[in-house]
């Protein structure tokens, strides 16, 4: 199947996608509204409660906005790079953790993204007033998976 074929598929089926698929897909997250599924025999991921959806889309709009400079991003409102994106993902989620219980060490993975995100709106009283001061280090010393050398 063409990338394309794929793409128009993958809308197709996974009309609710989740926001956070990278880092769930990649095991560095997980949450209990996610459901995976094949599609053309990858993996994908799918939001079952759609409200929890909309907060995590704007969650992750948040911080692409609050991270734009670190991530050197001239237009928030095109699509990440993988790299990127797993960053601002996972990189928001352990910063929040962190924000949220600086006592315990960030687990690996972050158990659930609905359930932190929700929590952190409930302490902070809305997605404007997160500690941005502390999530968006975290986004920033977040590192990958470390790309594989060639031997030739």
């Amino acid at each position: 199947m063409d990338e394309d074929a794929y793409r128009q598929t993958y809308h197709e089926v996974n009309e609710n996608y989740c926001v956070f698929e990278k880092g769930i897909l990649t095991s560095q997250a997980q949450c209990s509204k996610c459901q995976k599924m094949l599609i053309a025999e990858r993996e994908a991921a799918n939001c079952t409660d759609l409200p929890s959806q909309q907060i995590c889309k704007q969650y992750l709009e948040k911080m692409k906005e609050q991270a734009r400079f670190s991530l050197k991003l001239s237009d928030t409102r095109k699509m990440l790079g993988h790299a990127k994106a797993i960053k601002v993902q996972i990189g928001s989620l352990r910063g929040l953790y962190h924000a949220m219980h600086p006592e315990q060490s960030v687990p690996v993975p972050i158990p659930e993204i609905a359930g932190l995100i929700e929590e952190g709106i409930a302490r902070y009283g809305a997605l404007e007033n997160l500690p941005f001061g502390q999530i968006i280090p975290a986004i920033n010393t977040y590192e990958g998976r470390k790309k594989r050398s060639r031997k030739k």
